[in-house]
């Protein structure tokens, strides 16, 4: 009776521990791998990339560094999409400020075409995402840190960079403009900027 009791058991555990993964997890755990592999090269050139960036580097306190894998789903990461995104809110905004209802003037009618053209690329690229294969395809890492902006003055700060597969890191932007383009992007798609299926 106890041995039967073992084999069963053996066999429940060994059917839960061969459960099958969703794409979403096996890209999650290829984005966490890889990450081990380069967090100790990587912090350190995104330390350098945020000392040079400030006014006072001498007043620089890491405070956390935190991670987010990128996959190939995720527009608001793709770099001509996030500006574009980004371009386009600014840009409806300053157009509500400036032209108001008058859509006939000069000025008014080519910051329509800006805005038309934005629009259209916002969509093609969301279009041509939608139809990528699920992949990791990079990591956000959220740098938080203490500065002064002025003598005597620190202030809490925070940066999103992205680290691609091949290592390369580019600076996204600080942590209030990504919020402002995530709800602008979801607001403008009438979805989250990060597309699964």
């Amino acid at each position: 009776m106890r041995i039967k009791t073992l084999v069963v058991l053996a066999l429940m555990l060994l059917a839960i521990g061969c459960e099958q993964q969703t794409s979403e997890q096996i890209v999650e755990k290829v984005g966490r791998d890889h990450w081990k592999k380069i967090e100790k090269k990587v912090t350190p050139r995104i330390r350098d990339m945020v000392v040079r960036r400030l006014k006072y580097p001498e007043s620089y306190q890491p405070i956390s560094t935190d991670i987010t894998v990128v996959n190939t789903k995720m527009l608001i990461y793709d770099s001509q999409a996030f500006v574009a995104l980004r371009d386009l809110d600014r840009a409806l905004k300053t157009f509500n400020e400036m032209h108001g209802n008058d859509t006939t003037s000069q000025e008014a009618r080519i910051e329509m075409a800006n805005i038309k053209n934005l629009t259209n690329f916002v969509h093609d690229k969301d279009n041509t995402i939608r139809k990528l294969p699920l992949e990791f395809a990079g990591i956000d890492v959220y740098h938080q840190f203490y500065a002064d902006d002025k003598p005597g003055h620190q202030v809490k700060k925070g940066y999103h960079f992205i680290v691609h597969k091949d290592n390369n890191i580019t600076l996204l932007c600080d942590n209030d403009e990504l919020l402002r383009v995530k709800a602008f992007a979801t607001e403008f798609l009438k979805n989250p900027p990060y597309r699964i299926k």
